[in-house]
């Protein structure tokens, strides 16, 4: 709740909302892989991470995302007794402020934090984190790990798959995927009318209900706050999970999340063919690969609808190769080895 409160007063004025789900899904996750290598994780600033290693007696600083003025100045005494400090990043900020389908307030505000907060943050780190090479080429004058979210332990059993239940249809892409789902929204509503056993569930609210009303084959679902919506996801179910990103470089800069989210509710997935997708995804064996076209999605979830078995393979596949990309226990190592956490 004290988290909650604390971001809702910074959207109220205009500082960057603490990110909580980038903080959870990269370092959050591991907390056990981390303690089991001897490294401790605390809030440091806002947006700092501190993480110390009990036998080797090295600490080291992680920013996560964002950061106020006194997280600033936190990172120059810290950077002044010799401490690493990695930036850990997870959206192309820098194409964000270009992008005309994202909402001008929220453009201004990415733009702000690049102008000042980064400009004087860049010189106190050492090592950028990163979900995407496009992401890391911004910064290449640091050293640069390509790091991507850890895995959302996915579901060990995919019954849903034989219960005679409608073919659940899952967008878990909020408001600012609003434009990538309108620009296919006409292929889904084909499928939904095509097959009366189709329902698709949407996180876009109001603004879903301006595309496609809710109805018996359609239910939005407004903004949860990130510890409300973790509790929800892990007790859905889905059939097909959709992620229909336009191909662009905002979407290109973006993370595998969802490919990890969808393995978390049993899904078999449908992609366009975006950066981190086209990384995670091995067409027709653990997920489609689209175009970002009406047709070509309606066509996808058609597909998919008729034949439960194949749907269950390709999710039994999907959750198989989230645990592959996002190994707890090698992404943990790999944070800790690149802080120095780890030499003697």
């Amino acid at each position: 709740m004290r988290d909650f409160l604390s971001s809702t007063l910074d959207h109220i004025r205009g500082r960057p909302k603490r990110a909580l789900p980038t903080m959870y899904h990269y370092v959050g996750v591991l907390t056990d892989d981390l303690s089991e290598l001897g490294v401790t994780v605390r809030r440091a600033g806002k947006h700092i991470l501190k993480l110390s290693h009990g036998e080797t007696g090295h600490t080291a600083f992680l920013v996560v995302r964002y950061t106020t003025d006194t997280d600033l100045t936190l990172l120059q005494e810290v950077a002044g007794r010799g401490h690493r400090i990695g930036y850990l990043i997870d959206d192309d900020m820098w194409a964000m402020v270009a992008d005309t389908d994202l909402s001008e307030d929220y453009r201004n505000r990415v733009r702000h934090f690049l102008d000042t907060h980064v400009t004087r943050l860049m010189p106190l780190i050492g090592t950028v984190y990163a979900p995407s090479h496009q992401i890391l080429a911004r910064m290449s004058d640091k050293a640069c790990v390509k790091l991507d979210p850890a895995h959302l332990s996915p579901v060990s059993d995919l019954d849903h798959f034989a219960k005679p239940d409608p073919v659940r249809i899952v967008f878990l892409g909020t408001s600012t995927h609003r434009s990538d789902f309108r620009g296919v929204l006409p292929g889904v509503r084909a499928a939904l009318e095509a097959d009366q056993a189709l329902h698709l569930t949407t996180l876009l609210g109001k603004s879903g209900e301006a595309l496609i009303p809710s109805g018996p084959q359609v239910r939005h679902i407004g903004d949860m706050f990130f510890p409300r919506f973790q509790t929800w996801l892990s007790r859905q179910r889905f059939h097909i999970g959709l992620a229909p990103y336009a191909p662009n470089p905002v979407n290109d800069g973006r993370s595998n999340l969802k490919f990890h989210q969808h393995a978390m509710v049993g899904a078999a997935g449908i992609y366009t063919r975006t950066a981190p997708f086209v990384e995670a995804v091995r067409h027709e064996a653990t997920g489609l690969l689209v175009d970002h076209a009406p047709e070509a999605v309606q066509a996808a979830i058609a597909s998919l609808a008729a034949d439960r078995n194949r749907m269950r393979d390709l999710a039994k596949a999907q959750i198989s190769r989230s645990r592959e990309l996002g190994d707890h226990a090698t992404l943990a190592r790999l944070l800790c080895g690149t802080l120095g956490l780890l030499q003697e």
